[in-house]
């Protein structure tokens, strides 16, 4: 018997136990967000990053059209993003870090964000998708991740992006074709 506790006890020293594994939330594609989207839950931005003053990354987005009065057009608010990571899967509303070749008024971008969140100058967007989806030149062009291909995709709704506002200002449900363009890019490993 005390034999038996020993090795248990030497077994789980030895890193043997049960471990959780850090969480790793599943990126749903942009398109899949804008196909499910509803106004209880969500509002559809239209806009551009600003240029940082101070920091490397721009996290402050101007707004242009939105599908909410609570969001006022022509106004600057603060991105976030939120969902489960870290080790324990806990869910985090964090600074969303733009990329500064999204940044820029002649680089429109369609995000859409969490309406019980976007509240006191403040954008939140589902975690990973802070950047939301190119909005230039009246289309939606999104990309999404290929695990198999290790590739980007980028994916072009075969809807125009007027039209795509005329169904959401009457609150119509969207029902969106997309289409993939050849321009992937691969990822290094």
């Amino acid at each position: 018997m005390k034999k038996t506790t020993l090795i248990l006890i030497l077994f789980c020293f030895l890193g043997a136990t049960p471990k959780s594994e850090a969480c790793s939330p599943g990126i749903t594609p942009f398109q899949e967000w804008l196909s499910v989207y509803n106004q209880t839950n969500y509002i559809i931005i239209e806009g551009y990053f600003k240029p940082a003053k101070d920091r490397y990354f721009a996290s402050c987005f101007e707004v242009v059209r939105s599908s909410d009065s609570a969001i006022k057009t022509g106004q600057e608010y603060e991105v976030f993003e939120y969902g489960p990571f870290g080790s324990l899967c806990e869910m985090y509303e964090m600074n969303a870090h733009i990329e500064p070749e999204l940044v820029g008024k002649d680089k429109p971008r369609l995000l859409i964000v969490y309406k019980e969140r976007s509240i006191n100058g403040k954008l939140v967007t589902p975690i990973f998708w802070q950047a939301g989806a190119n909005a230039a030149n009246n289309r939606i062009v999104a990309k999404a991740y290929n695990y198999q291909s290790k590739r980007y995709i980028s994916y072009e709704c075969t809807t125009a992006l007027d039209d795509i506002w005329k169904h959401i200002f009457a609150a119509s449900p969207l029902k969106l074709d997309w289409k993939e363009q050849t321009d992937s890019i691969k990822m290094k490993p």
